[in-house]
């Protein structure tokens, strides 16, 4: 019997930027062409998805819709649809008669995108207010609330259903004690969970030492939400260093930085793994000129929560080897992968003459973000 091919494929899901249909077909051919099996539409920035869930898609949208999913049926992947009803579902809704309820309502919703073309449907929970009391419904515990919603959408749909539960990494714990296992005692063994593992932005993935399967959800029920190189947090800043500490899982999806080309590159470097020369390689092959390598450590991954996160100084005798590859990089090289790497590079140009005592006063009132200035000043 054959092994079923391990889930494989890329999330919109973070904040900050939404992606044209043209640049989601863009995707799916990187993703058929690496391999990758599967899509999660779940971009926090359209209204209808999140913020007013209830709210139905525009016609033009629907259009773009079927045709993406036609589009990923034809490359051989799954589209999963997400929904995030969570930031303010009457969970009393449950149990209500008639079809003017929220859950009647998403249960509607859902089954329009699963008449569009999608294959799978996410219900997303994260990220919403902890204030569950206010419209628990017959529910003592939110998590008890999530599960039973999810296996209440599960027995409605005619499709496989995955979740992405309030307590979605092992850092986020506080606050919610017995949420994870009041969620794993009532979930349906069928339904998919998305975890990130001991952190958000996890240094290292390993399904076997989890909060959520400690609490008695299956390792085999999980996928991994990846942000190794997500940026919304941190939109200064970019991360572009191997694929790390995730062999243990084989079910995961990355949820990148919402730059389409970048986002190409990123899904590569998640197939090339942890092997240096690969990395390299994938680099080059997306146009990057070899002088990126020699900043390239600016740009590897988050710090290690587990260790301690102060970044070392880098020596400031490099400052002038520095300047000169960012020249080629900011000046010389011209393809649409530089232009949505521009701000970070020129970014990175400002720290270093910053760093470097290069920076007159009038340079670093231009350049520094107002309260880096403000503290400047008063610190000088």
């Amino acid at each position: 019997m054959t092994k079923p091919q391990p889930v494989r494929g890329y999330i919109e899901g973070y904040y900050g930027r939404l992606l044209s249909w043209p640049e989601r077909h863009d995707l799916l051919g990187t993703m058929h062409n690496l391999g990758m099996n599967a899509y999660l539409y779940a971009p926090k920035e359209d209204a209808c998805h999140r913020i007013r869930w209830r709210q139905d898609w525009d016609q033009e949208w629907w259009q773009g819709f079927t045709a993406f999913t036609t589009a990923a049926r034809e490359q051989g992947i799954t589209v999963m649809a997400g929904i995030a009803p969570g930031i303010d579902l009457d969970f009393a809704s449950l149990d209500a008669p008639g079809g003017d309820h929220d859950t009647a309502i998403l249960r509607d919703k859902a089954k329009r995108l699963i008449t569009a073309g999608a294959d799978q449907i996410c219900l997303l929970l994260d990220d919403i207010d902890p204030l569950f009391t206010r419209r628990q419904g017959r529910f003592s515990h939110e998590g008890e609330a999530h599960a039973a919603l999810t296996n209440a959408m599960a027995g409605h749909l005619d499709c496989p259903v995955s979740v992405v539960p309030r307590i979605y990494a092992d850092e986020i714990t506080e606050g919610a004690e017995g949420y994870l296992t009041a969620f794993a005692q009532t979930l349906m063994a069928e339904v998919t969970v998305f975890t990130c593992g001991s952190h958000i932005v996890a240094p290292v993935i390993d399904p076997e030492n989890m909060g959520i399967t400690a609490a008695g959800i299956s390792p085999g029920q999980l996928i991994i939400w990846d942000n190794l190189y997500a940026n919304d947090y941190c939109p200064r800043r970019m991360f572009l260093g191997r694929y790390r500490g995730r062999d243990a899982a084989d079910a995961v999806m990355l949820n990148p930085a919402g730059m389409l080309h970048t986002d190409a590159m990123l899904l590569a470097l998640m197939q090339a793994g942890d092997d240096t020369g690969a990395w390299r390689q994938v680099v080059l092959d997306h146009g990057v000129p070899e002088e990126f390598f020699t900043i390239a450590g600016f740009f590897d991954l988050p710090p290690d929560p587990r260790t301690d996160p102060a970044p070392m100084m880098p020596d400031p005798a490099m400052a002038d080897e520095w300047l000169t590859a960012l020249e080629t990089l900011l000046w010389r090289w011209k393809a649409p992968l530089q232009r949505e790497w521009y701000p970070f590079l020129m970014g990175l140009r400002g720290d270093i003459l910053y760093q470097a005592g290069q920076m007159d006063d009038l340079r670093k009132a231009k350049v520094l973000p107002p309260l880096l200035n403000i503290a400047h000043r008063n610190r000088d």
